[in-house]
């Protein structure tokens, strides 16, 4: 394993963990919020959505990471579990 396939390897992790703490940071100063002020619910529903959001945030970094690498391959195969996952979306609003 190269020290570039390390490094890439650590950005997605930190991808990954900071979307995740994030997630619950929101998620628990909303409820905790929740028992002062009446937006504490919006608080906690943002932290879902971070939450459902870094799947996707990965995508796109491993995505610029093969660019990076010049390896289209994989870049290619990123993008396209990308569009899936956004296509999905789309298709899931209008039901």
């Amino acid at each position: 394993m190269s020290r570039q396939d390390v490094a890439a390897d650590r950005v997605l992790s930190f991808t990954l963990k900071f979307g995740a703490y994030t997630a619950l940071g929101l998620i628990v100063a909303g409820l905790l919020l929740q028992w002062i002020v009446n937006w504490g619910t919006k608080v906690a529903a943002a932290g879902l959505l971070v939450l459902l959001a870094t799947p996707v945030l990965r995508i796109v970094v491993a995505c610029l990471q093969f660019l990076r690498e010049r390896d289209f391959k994989y870049a290619l195969v990123s993008f396209g579990v990308l569009a899936i996952v956004v296509l999905a979306y789309f298709l899931g609003i209008r039901t």
